[in-house]
């Protein structure tokens, strides 16, 4: 049986009472265990063993620290506004890797504008690189890169919320909920609003992603809506119940594009609950003017191009428009160098280029067609809603019968 949380913590409430009128100490270990539902890796919760952080500042210190050890432990007191805070990316943050745990406790980051006095910074993310950390509980909002045209021609940056290079093992990423992103990165490593690159041989998991208005775009090669590339290995990704919506894209001639990954080279890959709505075409302010770019080939609903005989997808449904210059995109797979494992893997109301017809003269890969040029009924959404709903009760269903994940 599972209790509620507002039951846990009166009955805490009652039990501290109780122990502080009978004169009984306690140390850690009953209240942390009743208030916190401590699991086996990161409490859950609210959080508040480790470090706390109140201020930009602060936020700042930690997360550019060239510093990090596996035990860790971060947490937010309270939202943090970065309106008037400059997030200036030194080129030396580079080499910065955080292997701890941090928890937002459901508090939000607003406001960030990252931009950098140089144009040879690589890993334009908020902790650049991370080894075996734990990032759950935390909201984004209104998250920018402000950049010049110099650094889009000649950097050589990837770019992500989080981190621009993943590596090692127990990566977790839960409960994260992310509105008005805007990115661009120049590196053919690419962008995503989560992670940019996952090593060879690292393991991901990424649950409870709600995406809201992203703008994640490339000059060069690979955008994704969650990661822009997973390098071949024995690494292991896990993705489950994720909301994307926004404008993907990259501009090479070789685009990669999709609304979970750019590229998914062969590693064990699943999907699981997945709602995408992109368009592979994405506009980013700059310092001086704006960017527009368009992908060109290998645009896909949920990967640009998958190389993984390991990769399963279920329950999935994919809407928006896929743009190629030279072809090859499907509104599952944009290159289907492997064929996945679909199951219960869906589209409507895909705009390929000028029409709703899907292409038969394609490398792509499409999911099962509902409608072709509207969006499905609610009586096939209440449908599709059951697999959702039996597993997470963040799912919900708006006037129309479609899914989103709860903000």
């Amino acid at each position: 049986m599972k209790l509620s949380r507002a039951f846990i913590k009166m009955f805490v409430g009652i039990l501290g009472v109780f122990l502080l009128l009978t004169g009984v100490e306690y140390a850690f270990g009953v209240f942390d265990v009743l208030e916190d539902n401590r699991s086996e890796t990161l409490q859950t919760g609210t959080w508040t063993a480790g470090t706390p952080i109140y201020t930009a500042q602060e936020f700042y210190d930690f997360a550019t620290s060239s510093t990090s050890s596996t035990t860790d432990h971060y947490y937010l007191a309270n939202d943090i506004d970065f309106t008037g805070f400059t997030w200036n990316y030194d080129p030396a943050f580079d080499t910065n890797q955080f292997q701890g745990a941090f928890s937002g406790n459901d508090f939000t980051l607003s406001n960030i504008t990252m931009t950098t006095t140089g144009t040879s910074a690589k890993m334009m993310s908020l902790f650049s690189r991370i080894n075996g950390a734990t990032i759950r509980d935390v909201k984004i909002e209104n998250y920018t890169m402000l950049v010049s045209t110099t650094f889009i021609n000649t950097s050589n940056a990837q770019s992500a919320v989080f981190a621009s290079e993943v590596t090692g093992t127990n990566n977790l990423f839960e409960n994260i909920r992310m509105d008005n992103i805007n990115l661009i990165a120049t590196s053919l490593k690419g962008t995503a609003a989560v992670v940019a690159q996952v090593q060879a041989n690292a393991d991901i998991t990424l649950k409870n992603i709600k995406i809201q208005n992203l703008t994640a775009i490339s000059s060069s090669k690979r955008a994704g809506g969650l990661i822009s590339r997973v390098l071949e290995g024995t690494g292991v990704v896990l993705i489950e119940d994720v909301d994307v919506q926004g404008n993907i894209s990259a501009n090479n001639s070789i685009s990669y594009t999709g609304g979970l990954i750019g590229t998914l080279q062969n590693v064990d890959c699943t999907v699981n609950r997945a709602i995408i709505e992109y368009t592979a075409e994405g506009t980013i302010a700059l310092t001086d003017g704006s960017v527009t770019y368009k992908s060109n080939k290998h645009a896909g609903g949920f990967i640009g191009n998958n190389r993984s005989v390991n990769f399963t997808l279920t329950d999935a449904f994919y809407t928006g428009t896929l743009y190629t210059v030279y072809g090859n995109m499907g509104s599952a797979i944009g290159r289907e160098q492997q064929t996945p494992t679909m199951v219960n893997t869906y589209y409507s109301n895909v705009l390929f280029n000028d029409t709703y017809v899907a292409p038969t003269t394609t490398t792509g890969l499409h999911g099962t067609l509902v409608n072709e040029s509207s969006m499905p009924n609610v009586a096939w959404w209440n449908g599709f809603a059951v697999n959702f709903f039996t597993v997470n009760s963040l799912w919900l269903q708006d006037g129309t019968g479609r899914l989103y994940l709860e903000e």
